[in-house]
């Protein structure tokens, strides 16, 4: 396959693979991802590296030492198939809203000062949140580091769903389905263990209703400053904990003022959700009906019987 020129080193090219958003030919670049002005917010900071599972990816034998790692002048970013049309309006129904917010946020650092976020900035926010959570874990990406596209161990989405997607290139809102929540992290990258008894995980079952899997689906993600963690699960409320304390913010389905000077900075080893393979709940509708009417929490009861852990509940 050709190779391109990309500000942010060389890539694979992306022409002629069909759209994930309307299945047209691609452009060459296709979307990025992480887009070309939150890369260059980090201009100056290079070189750049990648790690998986805290093993930093180094460079292949016949290119210098294996322990010399792979870097690039800029960012790395990921790259999905797309055409001029929907790269378009991905820019403007996500892009253009969220720039300015996210800027700001980038730029607020650790500070505690007031950083007021209007409903309609949290709105767009969790859009933009959501597209780039959901872009790069899709089957179809490309990385700018090339390790992580040799990596078979790098999370991606063994399923996507049409729903997922659709709405991001026509100005529709996301579905309901999703919650998307953020913390504040550790600008120094430490993420320091909780105090002993401190830690709680909340189960993520995948519920099969009448031999339809409802794909409930969990992804983590962050960046300077934030992160985020975006989940589907249609019809099953979650009772969150740490939204209730005011460690973490709700963005969507109900978008809201808040001020993000206030959070607190949180270690994402404070509260996990739990969804490891074969946790499949097999259920006619009534019993489902009857199961959602608890919702999913760290004292649901369902941790013991999914995923052997002692809930606290009893």
């Amino acid at each position: 396959m050709p190779m391109v020129e990309s500000y942010r080193g060389v890539m694979e090219s992306l022409e002629g693979i069909p759209c994930v958003f309307c299945g047209s030919a691609s452009s060459p670049k296709g979307e990025h991802v992480w887009p070309s002005w939150f890369i260059k917010e980090f201009a100056g900071q290079q070189p750049f590296s990648g790690a998986h599972g805290g093993v930093v990816y180094t460079k292949k034998p016949k290119e210098a030492s294996p322990t010399v790692p792979q870097t690039l002048n800029a960012l790395p970013g990921v790259h999905v198939p797309a055409c001029v049309a929907c790269n378009n309006a991905l820019g403007t129904y996500l892009e253009e809203p969220a720039k300015n917010l996210v800027r700001r946020i980038l730029g607020h650092t650790d500070s505690h000062d007031d950083l007021l976020i209007s409903a309609d900035d949290s709105d767009a926010l969790a859009r933009w949140l959501l597209k780039v959570g959901l872009l790069s874990y899709l089957p179809e990406r490309r990385f700018d580091l090339p390790a992580m596209n040799e990596d078979s161990d790098v999370p991606v989405l063994s399923r996507v769903r049409g729903d997922w997607l659709s709405w991001m290139t026509v100005g529709s809102p996301p579905p309901d389905s999703f919650s998307v929540y953020i913390t504040r992290r550790e600008l120094d990258g430490s993420d320091p263990d909780p105090e002993p008894g401190d830690q709680q995980w909340i189960p993520l079952p995948h519920p099969v209703v009448d031999g339809k899997d409802l794909d409930f689906m969990l992804r983590a993600f962050g960046f300077r400053g934030v992160n985020v963690t975006i989940v589907w699960h249609p019809g099953w409320p979650i009772d969150h904990p740490q939204v209730t304390d005011g460690r973490a913010v709700q963005l969507w389905p109900s978008p809201h003022e808040f001020n993000f000077g206030s959070m607190p900075q949180v270690s994402t080893k404070e509260l996990r959700f739990l969804d490891p393979p074969g946790n499949e709940l097999s259920m006619d509708a009534a019993t489902f009906e009857e199961r959602i009417s608890t919702p999913l929490s760290p004292t649901s009861g369902l941790l013991q019987g999914l995923f052997g852990v002692d809930d606290g509940a009893n």
